[in-house]
């Protein structure tokens, strides 16, 4: 059995933000990765939807934890625990997008096992994709531009969290869908 790692881990940047290129300062953001509103005239980020990665790491022998970003002040919901991901951009399949977007908001893409889609709607049209995927260890996901601490979580200490609405609308479903039992399972 492995050391876990703490709750939250803030580690320092591979590449300092200043040095991080801003693409969208010179020449727009890419196609796609705009405001858009929704038939519920809800404002989301991304005319095509937007999709994410939750990591998943499920030892046998202990509860699982998932990996969530804490957004940065400069998105939309900020200061709130949710999944790596964003704006799919035109042309770009769902899956495609999350693993891009993955790499932006953590720093990089570990090997995984992606094991379920679930496609999450506000009500009024606009999709996300949720991308489950299984690792086999808990990796360091770095801070990058959007994010601003990451951390693997059990899903009790979710319930504590301030969520982002979509995380938090899919641990309400998770938990509804598994009934009172608050027993480990491995989904």
């Amino acid at each position: 059995m492995s050391a876990a790692l703490p709750a939250v881990v803030v580690l320092p940047r591979p590449i300092p933000r200043s040095s991080l290129p801003i693409v969208s300062s010179i020449a727009g953001p890419a196609p796609g990765e705009r405001w858009t509103s929704c038939a519920l005239d809800h404002l989301h980020w991304g005319s095509n939807g937007g999709a994410g990665i939750l990591f998943r790491h499920a030892p046998a022998d202990v509860e699982p934890r998932y990996l969530l970003a804490l957004r940065s002040r400069w998105v939309d919901e900020p200061a709130t625990w949710g999944i790596p991901g964003g704006a799919i951009r035109d042309g770009e399949t769902a899956e495609d997008a999350a693993r891009r977007e993955t790499i932006e908001e953590v720093g990089q893409l570990p090997a995984h096992r992606v094991v379920d889609e679930l496609v999450q709607d506000c009500g009024g049209g606009w999709p996300f994709h949720f991308f489950l995927a299984d690792v086999d260890s808990q990796f360091d996901a770095y801070s990058q531009r959007e994010t601003d601490a990451t951390g693997w979580f059990t899903l009790a200490q979710l319930r504590d969290l301030p969520l982002h609405p979509g995380a938090r609308r899919w641990l309400d479903e998770r938990e509804e869908a598994r009934g009172p039992s608050r027993g480990h399972t491995s989904q």
